[in-house]
């Protein structure tokens, strides 16, 4: 549907579980823009990465290893303008974090795009939120995709989402896939995007995480 833009956001846990389970959901859901969590990082996760891109029928924009695990993956009806892919200085004794943001378009209408990943440290977890919000190279309409390692309402939640439409608020748990109890994953966009559906879908145990799925048209 010209000018709806369907957008996934998805903690894959390097995909040790089901890879081939994860890349058929993505298939399944036809999404135009996927944010990944915990996507493949370590050596030779650039051709692990591109084959789950390829096997899902999308295309590898950036992230992987150069932005700490985050991945974005784009459909071939979206043009990219520019992509970033950050990586954040090191914490002692806690895991390097990093974003991917890109100025993205589809049927002439320009968007930005920012995927992160929160620490598991409260201290850290705030600080990495105001680091990605801060200012970096995306343009408005933004949206956000992340696994906040926290539920809505604390801190890092607030910032990272500030100004956003919290589009998972009525969804319900994301975390863990079997038993879900916490809402620690979050999708969020500018109000100028008209929401035309959310969902949680479940892919059964391809990962941890439930995905979070929204249908927006573009403004």
């Amino acid at each position: 549907m010209t000018g709806v833009l369907r957008v996934v956001c998805w903690n894959v846990r390097s995909l040790r579980d089901d890879s081939a389970g994860v890349a058929a959901a993505l298939a399944g859901l036809s999404p135009d823009v996927v944010l990944l969590q915990e996507a493949p990082r370590l050596l030779g996760s650039r051709l692990v990465n591109a084959r789950l891109a390829r096997r899902a029928g999308l295309r590898r924009t950036a992230g992987g290893a150069s932005a700490a695990g985050n991945l974005l993956l784009v459909s071939r009806q979206v043009q990219v303008v520019q992509s970033h892919a950050v990586l954040l200085p090191r914490r002692r004794g806690l895991h390097r974090r990093g974003a991917v943001l890109a100025v993205l378009s589809l049927d002439g209408a320009r968007f930005g795009v920012l995927g992160t990943h929160l620490d598991l440290d409260p201290e850290a977890r705030l600080a990495t939120a105001q680091r990605v919000r801060g200012p970096l190279p995306v343009v408005p309409p933004l949206i956000v995709g992340a696994d906040l390692n926290e539920e809505p309402g604390s801190p890092a939640w607030q910032v990272l989402s500030r100004s956003l439409l919290d589009l998972g608020r009525d969804l319900g748990p994301t975390f863990p896939q079997r038993a879900p109890r916490r809402r620690i994953d979050g999708l969020f966009a500018d109000p100028a995007f008209e929401v035309l559906g959310v969902q949680r879908p479940d892919p059964g145990p391809v990962t941890d995480h439930l995905p979070l799925v929204a249908d927006l048209r573009l403004p």
